[in-house]
């Protein structure tokens, strides 16, 4: 296990909002907005709340105009700051919000590299409730974790790259306004690719998942234990407890085959759609044996 485990909330809180680890945006994708804090069409947000925009790869930030407007289609002024090491846009309200239906466009923002282009932004509306949000999440934790092979193609190299896949499987939660407002921050805590590892690592902020699971990518170039940790965050910075809770699985890295999905791990029944690896290997052997006796047997007179 990692030397730091996140094994009290206030170090969870601590770790997450300095953002230990570097992005891991691919630095040659188009800077799009993938998740808005909150999300379009959300309900009982808190007068008091913070908003933020994820872009997909690194983005340069050039004071683009962020407009959020109140219920009378006013100007709300606004800070904007953009974080570069988590490629993410932020907003703060100068005053408590109105009761009511905002709106808030995100701008699109150009890429760190040239090739990428501008990225779209996004425009989400909102409705304000009147009561403040005053007291942090609770979380108990992930759950439970199950693990897949994959391969994605990276558009930066045009190229097919194993990746594990992992499903965190997320406990119960509360806030006062609502856990679909609620941010999920998810980090690993044992990496096989750092075995010296101290610190946890950040994974991404994910929109609170409606079915319970979020899934995370990482390379397939060192199977063998693999942990990861989440804290849930609110719309006014509030984070919850939860990151002491660990949740681990053992890798395997068995052949890929070209079109082709790899056996369920040991102990899991195969999914659905997949080729189990050894059928594939028992299947060509048993081809190559008939072939053989084929071309053994004596032909009739």
């Amino acid at each position: 296990m990692s030397s730091i485990s996140l094994r009290t909330p206030a170090l969870a809180g601590a770790i997450f909002l300095s953002w230990l680890a570097t992005a891991q945006a691919a630095p040659c994708g188009r800077p799009d907005v993938d998740a808005t804090f909150p999300p379009n069409d959300a309900d009982g947000v808190p007068p008091n709340a913070q908003f933020a925009a994820h872009y997909a790869s690194p983005a340069i930030f050039a004071n683009e105009a962020v407009s959020l407007l109140d219920p009378t289609g006013g100007d709300v002024e606004v800070t904007v700051a953009y974080d570069d090491a988590d490629s993410t846009l932020r907003v703060t309200p100068a005053q408590a919000l109105s009761a009511g239906h905002h709106e808030l466009s995100w701008p699109g923002l150009r890429g760190v590299n040239s090739s990428a282009g501008v990225g779209r932004g996004s425009k989400v509306g909102f409705t304000v409730q009147s009561a403040l949000d005053a007291s942090p999440p609770t979380f108990a934790g992930l759950s439970s974790i199950e693990w897949d092979l994959a391969r994605d193609r990276d558009p930066c190299l045009d190229r097919l790259d194993d990746r594990f896949v992992f499903k965190l499987h997320v406990g119960q939660a509360s806030d006062d306004s609502g856990t679909a407002l609620l941010s999920l921050l998810a980090f690993q805590t044992v990496d096989p690719m750092s075995p010296d590892q101290a610190e946890p690592s950040r994974q991404g902020v994910y929109p609170w998942p409606s079915d319970g699971v979020i899934e995370v990518r990482r390379p397939a170039t060192h199977a063998g234990q693999t942990c990861f940790a989440a804290v849930a965050q609110d719309l006014v910075g509030g984070v919850s407890g939860g990151g002491e809770r660990e949740v681990c699985v053992k890798t395997r890295q068995p052949p890929f085959f070209e079109g082709c999905a790899v056996a369920a791990p040991a102990g899991e029944p195969a999914r659905p759609g997949t080729l189990s690896v050894g059928l594939l290997l028992a299947g060509l052997a048993g081809l190559r044996r008939g072939r053989a006796a084929h071309a053994r047997a004596p032909r009739a007179a």
